[in-house]
Order: C-alpha cells, then sequence, then structure tokens
C-alpha cells in the first residue's frame, strides 16, 4: 500500500507505545499509517481510494502483526465497522489524535512538550484547533489542497500534486499579482518594506488590456498556492491573536514539499508578530496519534 514510507528513532526507547497496535489516520485524500517496530515508528502514505483497496490489504497482510486497531480521520468510519467485527479497534477523535501526534513530534525534537498553540491543518480543507488546556476545535477553511488540486484539474487538466507543487516553485506569481509594492511609490514612507512584500490583489494585473496567452502556467499555479495560503494565514493569525497564543503550528497533506506554502504562511506569521512552526513528518500527526492514545 505504500506511497511513501519512512522510519523515525525513538529518542526516548522507554516510551509506551505496544508494537502490536497501528494508528491509521484515514483522510478525504490521504492515508496515514503509524506503527511501531522495535525502537522505530513506521509511517507509510498512500491516496485514500473510494474502495480502500491498498489499506484493507495492508492490514490483512499484517492481521497477525496488529492486535488493536486505532482509527481516526473524516473516512475511517466504514473501516472501523469492517474490522470492529474480527479484532479489537478503536474509533479516535481525529483533533485529539492530530494533537497528541504532534506532542509526539514536538518532544522527539525540542525534548519538550508542544506549548499552547492554534493548530493549523491544512489538508483537503483546513481546520484549526486551539491546543491550550485541553483541545477545541476553533474553526477552519474551506480553502486547502482540495481547492488547489481542483482549480489545476480544471485549468489545466494536472493530476498529479507533485508535478503541480513542482510548477509552483519556479513560478513568479507577482507577475499577474498585484503587490503592495507596486502601487505605493519607493520612496513613500507610509508602507514599511515587510508589508510591501504583500499582496494587494490576487491576479490584480490582469486587466483589460492584459493579453491572457502571456501568462505562464508556473505564475498562475504559484498565485493559486499564494491565494490559499495568505487566506488561511490570516485567519490563523486572527484565532492566535483573539486567543492570546504566540506559536501556530501549520500541518497537513498541503505542506509536503509546498515550500511556496511555508513561506506565505512564515511571513504572515512574522507581520503579526507569531511564531510559525513546521514540525518534521507533521502530515503524518493524526496516525501518529492513533497510535499512541
Amino acid at each position: 500500500m505504500k506511497q511513501f514510507e519512512l522510519k523515525i528513532r525513538l529518542e526516548h526507547p522507554e516510551i509506551n507505545i505496544s508494537s502490536d497496535v497501528v494508528g491509521i489516520d484515514i483522510g478525504q485524500s490521504l492515508t496515514k499509517v503509524a506503527y511501531r517496530k522495535e525502537n522505530e515508528i513506521v509511517l507509510s502514505m498512500s491516496q485514500t481510494g473510494s474502495d480502500f483497496r491498498e489499506i484493507i490489504e495492508f492490514l490483512d497482510f499484517n492481521r497477525k502483526n496488529f492486535n488493536f486497531i486505532n482509527f481516526t480521520g473524516g473516512k475511517a468510519f466504514s473501516l472501523y465497522k469492517k474490522y470492529s467485527n474480527e479484532t479489537k479497534t478503536r474509533l479516535i477523535n481525529e483533533f485529539e489524535a492530530n494533537i497528541e501526534g504532534l506532542d509526539f513530534l514536538y518532544k522527539q525534537s525540542k525534548n519538550r512538550a508542544l506549548p499552547a498553540s492554534v493548530v493549523v491543518t491544512i489538508g483537503t480543507g483546513t481546520s484549526i484547533v486551539l491546543k491550550k488546556d485541553n483541545v477545541e476545535h476553533i474553526g477552519g477553511s474551506a480553502m486547502g489542497g482540495g481547492l488547489f488540486m481542483g482549480l489545476i484539474k480544471l485549468l489545466f487538466n494536472i493530476d498529479n500534486y507533485f508535478d503541480a507543487i513542482d510548477l509552483a516553485r519556479k513560478g513568479n506569481r507577482f507577475s499577474i499579482d498585484l503587490k503592495v509594492a507596486d502601487i505605493y511609490d519607493i520612496e513613500d514612507t507610509r508602507v514599511d518594506k515587510l508589508f510591501r512584500e504583500f499582496t494587494a490583489a490576487a491576479l490584480g494585473k490582469i486587466r483589460k488590456d492584459f493579453d491572457i496567452n502571456s501568462i505562464k502556467k508556473n505564475d498562475l499555479i504559484n498565485s493559486l498556492i499564494g491565494i490559499i495560503g495568505e487566506n488561511i494565514g490570516t485567519i490563523a493569525t486572527l484565532m492566535a491573536e483573539n486567543h492570546s497564543i504566540k506559536n501556530i503550528v501549520f500541518c497537513g497533506g498541503f505542506l509536503i514539499e509546498n515550500n511556496p506554502l511555508k513561506q506565505i504562511l512564515s511571513l504572515l506569521c512574522k507581520l503579526k508578530r507569531k511564531k510559525a512552526l513546521f514540525l518534521k513528518n507533521s502530515e503524518y500527526s493524526g496516525a501518529i496519534g492513533a497510535l499512541i492514545l
């Protein structure tokens, strides 16, 4: 079932994670798996198929290895019902699983617990959770990887996420997006240097006399990431401000290899004096949390 597989060596091997449990996070677009093997956490990821064939094959092949299956994610219910008839299963709240997994990853890298944070999970859509004294879902956005993949399919008939991200990395959105610096004179001191780097109007340079045949695919895909990222980042920083939180953790499948998106989110956090956190392997946090809980 593996489209991707990697291993995390446990920095604290005495941590209480059983080797006969598997955590499975089934989202709308991606399915993530986590289980312990000796002193490592094995992680794998694949696309979520309509018939769940790949994850079923994985579970059936490893039937003797796992006595417990912990499911999480929005698409997990049908498989939870299927396997609850033959083995011990649990259906775990996806927000709680995600926070638990992020806390594990943070401890692995920083050797301390994840601080109070606004957690922004950018997958097919976007969810926003407050991690403070408890875990509270505080909002979200319909913008995310689903909107991105839908638009590039409609515009360019592109189905492969990594091909699209590779194109975006080569693009310059400000050949078609209007930047604040495009409006204000360079000697105008009313606007500081950082704010000049922000978008005044997405696609704002495409006007009546604009030659649409001159638009480069790379630039438009880069612009789409900018539109999504700036909207999500603005919502996230406002929520962090409303709850008096400094740290914003960004995670989810739409961040995989997506440096243009990370740069936009980091810049917005810098402007709003928030700390943007991108934890390595955080796209697996839901599966890791399901494994641990």
